[in-house]
């Protein structure tokens, strides 16, 4: 079985229960329609579709508001506001601690688009309970991977995603996910 088919599969499995109708159509469908040309998924009419009139102005004081949300900091405000929350881990890489944002970061980005994306670092024992917490929010969750070698303990990292929502309710939702998850 191709690595392609593995992801597909897996895709398929974490997301069973999410409503394609926000996307206009299964996501999957539109990638492997699309796989022979990587291109042709940005020039595709359907795209159209996602952002669903979604444009919104996220200006410097929404940005703040939406870090308040998560207890977190401001990372960038334009043109894309990310905002940050460090996780209290008590982490080593190569035996050296480490309390970088790269190592342990619950993280989020709100584009005037309308696309939100998440990503944080979770550890083994959470990361089954994080992905129900997104998915029963009616977040996709889009990968979990490592970053590090020979880190202490196992860190994992998650990414979610979600068109459709207000920067405001992602923001709200990603946060009580983690919550729910033992994460904060």
């Amino acid at each position: 079985m191709e690595r392609r088919d593995v992801f597909e599969n897996w895709f398929r499995f974490v997301n069973r229960d999410i409503d394609p109708s926000p996307f206009g159509r299964n996501q999957m469908d539109f990638d492997m329609e699309s796989s022979s040309n990587p291109m042709v998924r940005h020039s595709n009419k359907r795209m159209r579709s996602t952002d669903r009139g979604a444009s919104r102005d996220i200006t410097a004081s929404t940005c703040q508001r939406l870090a308040d949300i998560i207890g977190g900091e401001v990372i960038s405000a334009a043109p894309v506001c990310t905002v940050m929350r460090l996780r209290d881990i008590n982490a080593t890489i190569l035996n050296r601690r480490t309390r970088s944002p790269l190592a342990l970061p619950f993280m989020l980005s709100f584009e005037n688009n309308g696309l939100n994306l998440g990503e944080s670092v979770v550890l083994q024992k959470e990361l089954n309970r994080m992905i129900a917490a997104l998915r029963k929010r009616g977040l996709i969750v889009t990968a979990f991977h490592n970053h590090w070698l020979f880190e202490e303990p196992r860190l994992m990292y998650i990414h979610w995603e979600n068109v459709g929502m207000s920067a405001e309710e992602f923001a709200r939702n990603s946060f009580a996910a983690a919550k729910e998850a033992g994460l904060f």
